[in-house]
C-alpha cells in the first residue's frame, strides 16, 4: 500500500484563485491535462505544449495558482480538487460527465511524483506522463513507491521522465531504470526577453534563488559583509560598486517578474537543492550566474537528502539496506550524508550541468569574475546554450506528442 501524504489535508492548505473563463468556449478541448502541486513545473510544461500546438489545460492544486490568475488555460474542477479522496469509480463517473474532456489523451504530473498514483484513477484511455520534478521518495513510503515505479514502467499506460539530471540518476540508482530526459526549459519566459541583448538597468546583483531570503554561502549569511567587501574590491580597481540584494527584498509581493529580473547585471545563487525552478529560470534569463564552488556547498544545502525534511533516519536506513551501493553502479548513495558522497552527487546538480555558470571559491575570486570578466560575453554564451537546449527539447516534446 502506498503511504502518501493525505491529499485532502494538502488541498485544505491551498486555495486556487478563480479565473475568468468568459472566453472558455474559444479554447479547444484539451488533449493533455496537467495536474500538479507546483505552479512552476506546471507553467513551463504548459508553455511547451502550447508552443508545439497541443491543446492543454491545467488543474493546479498549488497555492501559487495566483501566478496564473486570469489565464483561461488554468482551471478548477471538483474532480481534480477531490481526486485524492474520491474512489476510482467516482472519479471515472465524474470524468465521463464532463464533455470538456472527451478528447483527453494524456494527463501529466511532476510534483510530487507520488501524485501519479492518484491520476491513475482516470479512465484507462488517458495515458499518463510522470515527468519527475523532485526525488521519487518524497510524499511516499520509500520502498513501496520505488517498487511501484518499477512496476509502472513495465506497463503501457505511463511514460516516466525526469526534469533534472539529478533526478535521472537518483531514480536510476534506486530502480535501475533509464527514464526519458525532459529537462526544464523555461518556455514561459517571453521570447523577447530570452532573445534580448545584455543591457542591465542597474548595478544590483540579485541574491537567489527566489525563495532565498537569508542564506549567503561563504559570507556567514551576512549581506552587509558581502556588500562591504564588494565596495572595497570596486574601490581598489577604480570601479563603480555592485550592490547585492535578495530577490524578495528588491521585488516583494510577487513583483519578481521575468521582465524585472532580466534588468539585473548578475545573480548570486545559493543552492538549497539539486535544482529548483527559480534557479533554472534565472539561468534561462541569461543573467550571468554565479554559484559557490562545490567545496563550499558541503552541508550547506538543506533539501538534498531525504533526512531530515521528508523521512526519518529509520526510513532512510531501511531504504539504503534494500538498495545498497554495491548493486547500483554508483560510488555512493544519494542519501549518504558523508562529505565525499555529497561532492559525488553534486556533479549531477543543475549548476554543474550547465556550461556557463561562474563558480567561485572565495570572495576574491567571486569579485574578480564579477567585476573583471566580460559579463556581456557570459550572457551571450548562456543565450546560445539555452537557445539550443530549447530547440532540442521542443523537438523531443513534439515527437512525444505526435507533433513532429
Amino acid at each position: 500500500m502506498i503511504k502518501l501524504r493525505t491529499f485532502k489535508f494538502l488541498i485544505s492548505l491551498f486555495s486556487l484563485n478563480s479565473s475568468n473563463f468568459s472566453c472558455s468556449q474559444l479554447i479547444q478541448k484539451p488533449s493533455v491535462i496537467i495536474s500538479d502541486w507546483h505552479i512552476g513545473t506546471t507553467m513551463w510544461q504548459m508553455a511547451v505544449l502550447k508552443a508545439i500546438g497541443v491543446p492543454v489545460e491545467a488543474y493546479s492544486l498549488s497555492g501559487h495558482g495566483r501566478y496564473a490568475a486570469g489565464d483561461p488555460y488554468f482551471r478548477e474542477d471538483a474532480l481534480f480538487t477531490n481526486i485524492g479522496t474520491w474512489q476510482q469509480e467516482k472519479v471515472r463517473e465524474e470524468f465521463m460527465k464532463n464533455d470538456r474532456w472527451s478528447n483527453l489523451k494524456h494527463a501529466l504530473c511532476s510534483f510530487p511524483p507520488a501524485y501519479i498514483t492518484t491520476l491513475e484513477k482516470l479512465p484507462n484511455q488517458v495515458d499518463l506522463l510522470l515527468n519527475i520534478g523532485h526525488r521519487i521518495h518524497i510524499c511516499a513510503s520509500p520502498i513501496d513507491f520505488t517498487q511501484y515505479i518499477m512496476n509502472m514502467e513495465k506497463g503501457f499506460r505511463c511514460t516516466i521522465a525526469t526534469m533534472s539530471e539529478y533526478d535521472f540518476h537518483y531514480m536510476r540508482y534506486y530502480t535501475g531504470l533509464d527514464p526519458l530526459r525532459l529537462p526544464v526549459i523555461s518556455q514561459h519566459i517571453p521570447q523577447k526577453i530570452r532573445d534580448a541583448d545584455y543591457a542591465p538597468r542597474n548595478r544590483i546583483v540579485l541574491v537567489g534563488p527566489s525563495h532565498n531570503t537569508n542564506t549567503i554561502i561563504g559570507f556567514d549569511n551576512d549581506l552587509g559583509l558581502l556588500n562591504r567587501l564588494s565596495a572595497s574590491f570596486a574601490a581598489r580597481h577604480g570601479l563603480e560598486p555592485y550592490t547585492f540584494s535578495f530577490i524578495k527584498s528588491v521585488y516583494p509581493n510577487d513583483q519578481a517578474t521575468m521582465e524585472n529580473l532580466a534588468k539585473h547585471p548578475a545573480v548570486l545563487v545559493n543552492p538549497y537543492s539539486a535544482f529548483s525552478i527559480s534557479m533554472v529560470e534565472l539561468y534561462h534569463l541569461n543573467i550571468p550566474f554565479f554559484v559557490p564552488d562545490d567545496s563550499l556547498l558541503v552541508n550547506a544545502m538543506g533539501d538534498v537528502r531525504l533526512y531530515p525534511i521528508y523521512h526519518n533516519k529509520e526510513a532512510v536506513a531501511c531504504l539504503e539496506a534494500k538498495y545498497p551501493v554495491s548493486s547500483s553502479g554508483y560510488t555512493y548513495s544519494p542519501n549518504d550524508e558523508s562529505p565525499d558522497a555529497q561532492r559525488y552527487w553534486m556533479q549531477f546538480m543543475f549548476f554543474n550541468q550547465v556550461k556557463h555558470a561562474q563558480h567561485w571559491t572565495d570572495s576574491e575570486e567571486l569579485f574578480r569574475k564579477l567585476y573583471l570578466n566580460d559579463l556581456r560575453k557570459i550572457h551571450d554564451d548562456m543565450q546560445t546554450e539555452n537557445a539550443q537546449l530549447f530547440k532540442d527539447q521542443l523537438k523531443i516534446w513534439a515527437t512525444l506528442f505526435g507533433r513532429a
